[in-house]
């Protein structure tokens, strides 16, 4: 089964893992990939990512863009940045920056705004690290067994809930106002969500709205109250979180990115085999500066993939690195790309 790789230098195929570099085939020049998906109610694979979003019918050879509006960002001369993508029964959906929702019932042929997220009361006070005014719509869920209720979250201004396929949202701001990077959805009620923060020093200025704590959340109730169930982990700035055969796994980092170039700043992985009551440390590739930032299972084994995100001047000794969870669930090194990996999805 070949393997889609995203990177912050676009689309990567390779025909099986493990690989060698020269084996990586760039597929799509895309700038940094934000998403790579497929969904049970549309065929072929989806890309979002800084330029734009793209689809392919023929495993990640070929590529249409899918033309997802710009909307009416001012400062942000001619750039699409589309930060995530979702498949329903009835409609895609695409979130970019700024942020805004776009829905498309005819395939991704033509979009109209979900011009109702625009409503969210507290839609003034999000942000991001690069721009107070810049935020971004890192993640677009549909709820299990739901298909009108969709969840967004914004990096940085919390996570909203719609329950009419976006149309008109409910402003959960409140319940979390961390840096939002990912919710997982896993029952109609049960999700998870990976945070993180602004960087602490905005707080000084006046900024820092998502300051918050970072870490790994879980709500019960739809999403109407959050519980962070990795207390007292030094490693709370957490990209994404994988569930695979019962066990919760994630990778975090001690502080934000600007620190993470640092050789005093170490990340760490995580595996609860109890959801969440109990975690243990396992040691991986990369070790102590590369963040695992997304995890796919490719025939049958556990993949995952790491670099060095949203740093300022980049390490010269960190690349992009491909690993593969072994039956006894030690990590080993399957591929290695100059560029961070950043999504990975088996067509």
């Amino acid at each position: 089964m070949a393997l889609l790789i995203g990177t912050d230098a676009g689309l990567y195929r390779v025909d099986d893992v493990p690989f060698d570099r020269p084996d990586a085939e760039q597929v799509l020049d895309c700038g940094i990939v934000t998403a790579v998906k497929t969904f049970d109610a549309f065929e072929g694979v989806f890309v979002a990512s800084t330029e734009g979003a793209y689809r392919s019918g023929d495993g990640g050879h070929t590529w249409e863009d899918l033309e997802v509006p710009l909307g009416d960002r001012f400062w942000h001369a001619g750039q699409s940045e589309v930060w995530s993508i979702l498949g329903t029964e009835d409609a895609l959906y695409a979130g970019t920056n700024d942020p805004y929702i776009f829905r498309s019932t005819d395939g991704g042929d033509t979009w109209a705004e979900c011009k109702g997220f625009r409503d969210i009361p507290s839609r003034g006070h999000w942000e991001s690290p690069i721009d107070p005014h810049y935020a971004r719509l890192r993640a677009l869920e549909n709820v299990p067994g739901r298909p009108d209720q969709l969840i967004a979250g914004v990096e940085a201004g919390g996570i909203h809930v719609s329950d009419d396929g976006g149309q008109t949202w409910d402003d959960r701001r409140d319940t979390i106002v961390d840096d939002i990077h990912q919710i997982l959805p896993i029952t109609e009620d049960v999700w998870l969500a990976a945070t993180g923060y602004l960087d602490h020093n905005l707080e000084n200025l006046g900024l820092g709205h998502a300051v918050a704590e970072g870490g790994l959340h879980r709500t019960t109730d739809g999403g109407e109250s959050w519980t962070r169930i990795d207390q007292g982990n030094d490693f709370s700035y957490i990209r994404r979180v994988f569930i695979h055969d019962g066990t919760v796994i994630f990778c975090g980092g001690e502080e934000a990115p600007p620190a993470w170039r640092e050789d005093d700043h170490e990340v760490a992985l995580f595996e609860s085999t109890n959801f969440g009551r109990d975690w243990e440390r396992v040691e991986f590739p990369g070790e102590p500066h590369e963040v695992i930032e997304t995890w796919a299972v490719h025939d049958g084994d556990v993949v995952c993939g790491s670099g060095l995100f949203d740093v300022p001047e980049p390490r010269d000794d960190v690349e992009g690195r491909l690993m593969r969870r072994t039956e006894d669930g030690a990590y080993e090194t399957v591929g290695r790309l100059e560029a961070n990996v950043s999504r990975i999805e088996p067509v």
